[in-house]
């Protein structure tokens, strides 16, 4: 004869104090603009990089995570301090691009230079810009919280 076991009832969850924070509608502006700017940077000098020197594929595996992480990013789905960090380690790799892109060639062309001096620019901007834009959001929920304290108190 079979016993059959009672279901374990499933414990509840503690209620939720507060929604998490997403991405504001202008950090998703920034993020798609960073990600058109990273598919043009993959065409114009990622492929014809690694064409001339395949050994460096496994360096532009961090670039090509922080591609695909942006694309949640652009659809809403993260949230802020996750942004955050993404954008950190975004300012990171355009320093790390940069500096690998440099030691790559021994004598780049002229148009290859321009590429990557607005490559660079972009996206030190757009980074810089998203931080930003997420900071003063947490500044601005601080005040407001303090602002709401000081009226209760």
């Amino acid at each position: 004869m079979t016993q059959t076991l009672p279901h374990p009832t499933p414990r509840p969850r503690p209620p939720v104090r507060h929604a998490p924070k997403l991405l504001s509608r202008l950090g998703q502006v920034l993020a798609g603009l960073q990600l058109a700017k990273e598919t043009l940077t993959i065409v114009l000098l990622g492929v014809p990089l690694l064409l001339a020197q395949p050994v460096l594929a496994p360096a532009v595996l961090p670039g090509v995570v922080l591609y695909l992480f942006r694309w949640v990013m652009v659809l809403g789905r993260l949230r802020r301090r996750a942004a955050a960090g993404i954008w950190l380690f975004t300012l990171l790799d355009e320093v790390w691009g940069l500096g690998l892109y440099l030691q790559a060639y021994d004598a780049p062309t002229s148009r290859q230079l321009r590429y990557l001096k607005w490559n660079v620019g972009l996206g030190l901007t757009f980074t810089l810009a998203a931080l930003a834009e997420i900071y003063y959001q947490r500044y601005r929920e601080r005040q407001q919280l303090r602002r709401a304290l000081l009226r209760v108190a």
